[in-house]
């Protein structure tokens, strides 16, 4: 089982496509909890930019600091 980075949620795999071209699919990673979604490129293009100090501010790089993960209730 993996946690998602941004807020230690619960990853399932999922899967991705244009519609205008439904041969090509994409494998990604998407969190229950926050709904980020990732693939091996983001992640890795995520690790150069940090080792080499360039940090995007978005919405996912925000999160970093607080990962209490979201409540569900009824």
């Amino acid at each position: 089982m993996m946690n998602c980075p941004r807020c230690e949620g619960l990853l399932m795999s999922d899967q991705v496509y244009n519609p205008e071209e439904a041969v090509y699919v994409l494998p990604i990673w998407r969190c229950v909890n926050c709904g980020e979604s990732f693939d091996p490129m983001i992640l890795q293009n995520r690790t150069t930019q940090k080792a080499k100090g360039i940090m995007q501010h978005s919405k996912s790089t925000s999160w970093t600091n607080n990962r209490t993960p979201l409540a569900i209730t009824r």
